[in-house]
């Protein structure tokens, strides 16, 4: 074998590398807990820019190649990050054990108004909705009225068992995260997040700080471009701080 036929065939082999590298698949996984709710919970293809959300069973699916990066986070839990590995690709579900989170989240004032937890969070994807589920929980654990002809317990247990302020947590986090995924999608264009100084890869997770605020509702429901900008560009400053690389 020539020395030009040598070279040519490592090129080749690289290619073939390279392509099996990049190859596309949906990664279905599921987190477990013994003491935790695995609804909801963070899964974030960084290396893709690519998330989604544990349904009621923990399960999950995201796309994913060899090498990608996970990030997976919630507040009951402490975060992790895992690299896919072929071994990874194998499984028919890959399960990820998390522990629980016993500390407190760290609070920063950030002003006179604004209160956010400083705790780095995953990124929630826009193709799983649990909005509709979280009301309806909430709306049968806190529904009832003494003139009901049925008499239900259910709020009653429900309030005892400290569900009730769960539902209604789980439903608002919900909401917020609905109205911030329509401004990401009409107001954070590429020209504008460059001007904001965010990094591509952490515009969802910019997204997410911004919901934090104690006036994100507010916010998300004024129809000024203007303002709504100006929302962001104060938002990004701290962001930009707290989340130096």
């Amino acid at each position: 074998m020539t020395r030009f036929q040598l070279l040519l065939f490592f090129i080749m082999l690289s290619q073939i590398n390279i392509a099996q590298n990049k190859k596309v698949e949906t990664l279905k996984g599921r987190v477990v807990s013994s003491k935790q709710e695995v609804v909801g919970v963070y899964v974030l293809n960084r290396s893709k820019k690519k998330a989604t959300i544990t349904n009621p069973n923990g399960d999950f699916s995201v796309p994913v190649s060899l090498h990608d990066t996970l990030f997976i986070s919630a507040v009951q839990f402490k975060n992790r990050e895992i690299i896919i590995t072929k071994k990874i690709l194998d499984y028919n579900t890959f399960i990820i054990n998390l522990d629980e989170t016993l500390e407190e989240l760290d609070e920063v004032v950030l002003d006179n108004r604004t209160l956010i937890t400083a705790k780095k969070l995953g990124l929630p994807g826009a193709d799983v909705k649990l909005l509709d589920i979280d009301e309806r929980a909430y709306d049968t654990a806190t529904n009832w009225s003494p003139s009901d002809t049925v008499f239900s317990i259910d709020p009653i247990l429900n309030y005892l068992l400290g569900n009730t302020a769960k539902y209604k947590a789980r439903a608002m986090r919900n909401k917020r995260y609905k109205a911030g995924q329509i401004l990401y999608k009409n107001y954070l264009d590429s020209t504008f997040v460059k001007e904001l100084k965010i990094p591509e890869h952490r515009v969802q997770e910019f997204v997410l700080y911004c919901e934090q605020d104690e006036d994100f509702d507010a916010f998300s429901k004024q129809t000024s471009e203007i303002i709504i900008k100006a929302f962001f560009k104060m938002k990004s400053k701290t962001f930009l701080v707290l989340n130096d690389e």
